[in-house]
């Protein structure tokens, strides 16, 4: 943060009672004169949520232990993101280890919008894109990927709290729950590091599907305002039965009957899908680059 803190109105610094050293380190080294530090219990989202709480500036930047961003790289996603009239601004990222080492490629999980928009600068997509767009990315690798490279409007972001009850995944529940209201601003110049941390513990598969199938039954309802939400949670639901099938009963005549189902209306998704991205990606507004 050193070389960028001066930047900042205000640093807000939440610390879940680590016993590591992290709070003296901080007390010692970092030095702002607007400064806040919470202490607090363990808890992911709500010490994001009780950090946003905090803050009073225009933009919101979160990092979490390990991630970096280049002073250019916040001054760039705060002019896109004034110019743009964004909520969220969002940028690739490069992926290190927790020696700082970075990552081989197969490593970077950047969100595909970021390839989709390569080589047209800064764009601005209204809400009905967002949409799409966080229904067809709500995965492991999410609309907003790391956090680490992205900024976010104070007033929207303050307004919105991250959703505790999906594990690790909160921030992909928060973008589906808000992308009808959002305008999202791309960057697609890479500054900052995400640092991919060893896992205290390996959630496993089946537990990471059941917490996706439930972030999808709650946060899109059908009927919304996205094209094709119903087919998409009729999708969605026949993936669950197909899984189900196999795991639960190791039935392999109830996991054929199951993919009889799925697969003719995954094609259809498929291609429904297709159409409505053709669609929605002449509604970006590319931006002049600064």
């Amino acid at each position: 943060m050193e070389q960028w803190i001066d930047l900042a109105h205000e640093v807000v610094v939440v610390d879940s009672r680590s016993t590591d050293g992290t709070l003296a380190l901080i007390r010692r080294r970092l030095r702002h004169p607007n400064i806040r530090i919470i202490e607090r219990d363990r808890g992911l989202y709500a010490s994001w949520n009780e950090g946003i709480a905090a803050t009073t500036g225009d933009w919101v930047y979160v990092s979490t232990a390990g991630d970096t961003i280049e002073r250019a790289q916040l001054v760039r996603l705060r002019d896109c993101g004034e110019a743009s009239q964004a909520d969220v601004v969002v940028s690739p990222c490069g992926f290190v280890d927790e020696a700082g080492q970075i990552l081989p490629a197969k490593a970077r999980r950047n969100p595909r919008i970021h390839e989709e928009m390569g080589g047209r600068g800064p764009v601005l997509l209204p809400p009905p894109v967002v949409r799409h767009l966080a229904f067809r990315s709500a995965g492991t690798h999410a609309l907003l990927g790391s956090c680490a490279s992205d900024l976010f409007r104070g007033d929207f972001l303050r307004a919105r709290p991250f959703p505790r009850d999906y594990g690790t995944h909160g921030d992909t529940a928060w973008t589906l729950r808000h992308a009808h209201e959002m305008r999202l601003c791309v960057v697609p110049e890479v500054g900052s590091t995400f640092c991919i941390h060893a896992k205290e513990t390996v959630e496993p598969k089946s537990v990471l599907m059941r917490t996706l199938d439930r972030m999808f039954e709650t946060e899109i309802r059908p009927g919304g305002s996205g094209a094709g939400d119903e087919l998409a949670l009729k999708v969605r639901r026949l993936m669950r039965q197909r899984r189900e099938a196999w795991r639960e009963h190791r039935s392999m005549l109830g996991w054929m009957s199951a993919n009889l189902r799925y697969l003719p209306l995954r094609v259809i998704y498929g291609v429904r899908e297709k159409q409505s991205w053709s669609r929605l990606r002449l509604l970006a507004d590319v931006l002049p680059r600064a």
